[in-house]
């Protein structure tokens, strides 16, 4: 009869305003997409732990007899408040800009992502990599990305952004940073790697970021123009089990 087993995918829960919403929003971002040649660029934050669970080869261990195994690799130990940092990074076609390490605890205000995550990186990133009259930014939907210091400083530099009623919302189907955080946990954490601290987390991140093929993350821009089409066809969740 052709059926099979399979495993459900993850998905962002929608309201049943933004299903609605988000075909028509994606539908003017593919059209702005395909009406120009940009050179698409966009940002995006995530907080990194010491460890990570998530990665499938550090759920357990081997053994022959757990029983003689030391508490430090047959149990895992939690605490309330776990150590952790926020990255921040941009990407496109060329490459991946310098990270931003925000402090322990440190919320992204306005002024922070204007002035260490806009300034001090986006901008050498676009001027190492690209040409300003070409580019297009396409962040997310956060309050301080849209804040209107941030644009007009971003408007003063000639540099074009993705409108907020065109900009998708809770779409990381159609965004190739999230599959490219997913790359970066797996290799941060590959063979069941540790941090010792965060400096020594710090390190590592920067150090795997080299290591992105950026074969992979072309191949993953390539596929946006195609992913806003599906979500305005036919709605975020069929673009989601895509």
């Amino acid at each position: 009869m052709g059926i099979m087993y399979r495993k459900r995918k993850r998905a962002p829960k929608y309201t049943e305003k933004q299903v609605q919403e988000i075909p028509t929003s994606a539908r003017r971002l593919y059209r702005t997409l395909c009406s120009d040649n940009f050179e698409l660029i966009l940002d995006d934050e995530k907080y990194f732990l010491l460890h990570n669970e998530s990665i499938s080869a550090n759920r357990g261990f081997y053994t022959s007899d757990s029983s003689v195994a030391p508490p430090e690799v047959k149990l895992k130990f939690n605490q309330k408040f776990e150590p952790k940092i926020m990255v921040w990074i941009a990407v496109s076609e060329s490459g991946i800009s310098k990270p931003y390490f925000a402090q322990q605890h440190e919320a992204v205000t306005e002024k922070i992502y204007l002035n260490k995550c806009i300034k001090a990186r986006l901008i050498p990133f676009i001027e190492t990599y690209h040409s300003k009259e070409k580019v297009l930014f396409w962040p997310d939907l956060a309050r301080s990305h849209y804040a209107r210091q941030v644009i007009d400083y971003l408007m003063k530099n000639a540099i074009s952004v993705v409108s907020q009623q065109n900009n998708p919302q809770n779409c990381p189907q159609a965004r190739p940073i999230e599959s490219l955080w997913s790359i970066l946990d797996q290799l941060i954490y590959a063979h069941g790697w540790e941090a010792k601290s965060i400096e020594h987390l710090k390190r590592r991140i920067v150090k795997k970021l080299r290591e992105v093929d950026i074969k992979v993350v072309q191949a993953m821009f390539s596929d946006i123009r195609k992913q806003l089409r599906r979500i305005a066809d036919k709605g975020p969740y069929e673009a989601c089990s895509f």
